[in-house]
């Protein structure tokens, strides 16, 4: 566990967090980060799935018979890595004629063999406990199930507008079973004192919102007011060499934790 100006940057413990640089010196961020076959440790898409599989793991949910509901998928590494260790998965992405932007870029998937990847999980085990749908994240299907871990990796400030990615989180915990646990990533606006800044278009494909702290204080507050136990802690560490190495366009993508957007 990194440790900066007396301070403990706890990893993945079961709380909401801003992504540190620090995390990168907790044990299990590295046991995770080899389960997903990724070795740029200071880059923030990788720091969200280590985030999520490492959450999984210290909730004891990584084992044979449980089963987990991943939305937005892409082509992420979390899907072989949940088969891996036994986890059934029930992955989704959003319909291929919607997917502007993320197919060009090779981040949808329309096919269970799109999420493969042997050299994590093997084949005859991966078609044994994966299976796919197309998913409309704005409007989910009341079919899904029930698992112990529903997950999305930076996927609801894409749909739209903040409420409509609050709404998505909101109307996901349904298809967690009791004692689960959901688990989102999203963008995280490091700047203060300045307007929800918001971008792109979902008829493009490339909407995107970055959320303040206020916004996501709220989405606990309701979570917590429906009955579901949410917890954050919005801290931010500024001091790690690595955080101040801020990625800037044309981004080199390492380091990439801290990154400029429209300056």
């Amino acid at each position: 566990m990194g440790r900066s100006s007396g301070r403990t940057w706890a990893f993945a413990n079961g709380v909401g967090q801003v992504a540190s640089a620090h995390h990168v010196d907790d044990p299990q961020y590295r046991v995770s980060s080899d389960a997903l076959g990724e070795g740029n440790l200071f880059h923030r898409k990788h720091w969200e799935w280590v985030f999520i599989h490492a959450t999984a793991e210290r909730a004891g949910l990584l084992r044979d018979g449980s089963s987990a509901l991943g939305f937005g998928v892409g082509r992420e590494p979390l899907v072989s890595a949940f088969a891996e260790r036994g986890v059934r998965v029930v992955a989704t992405d959003q319909p291929s004629g919607s997917a502007g932007a993320w197919a060009d870029t090779g981040q949808h998937s329309e096919q269970v063999r799109e999420l493969l990847r042997p050299e994590i999980c093997a084949t005859e085990r991966f078609d044994r406990l994966v299976s796919f749908r197309a998913v409309d994240m704005t409007s989910l299907p009341d079919d899904l199930g029930e698992h112990d871990l529903v997950w999305s990796s930076c996927c609801f400030e894409h749909l739209g507008s903040a409420d409509a990615g609050f709404e998505f989180v909101r109307d996901a915990m349904r298809f967690v079973a009791p004692g689960g646990m959901a688990v989102h990533t999203t963008e995280f606006d490091l700047a203060r004192f300045r307007p929800l800044r918001e971008s792109g278009s979902t008829a493009a494909g490339d909407y995107v919102c970055f959320y303040r702290r206020r916004e996501i204080a709220r989405l606990v507050r309701r979570l917590r007011a429906e009955g579901f136990d949410a917890t954050v802690d919005l801290r931010v560490s500024r001091d790690h060499p690595m955080e101040r190495k801020i990625d800037r366009v044309p981004y080199s993508h390492d380091p990439h934790l801290r990154v400029a957007v429209e300056d």
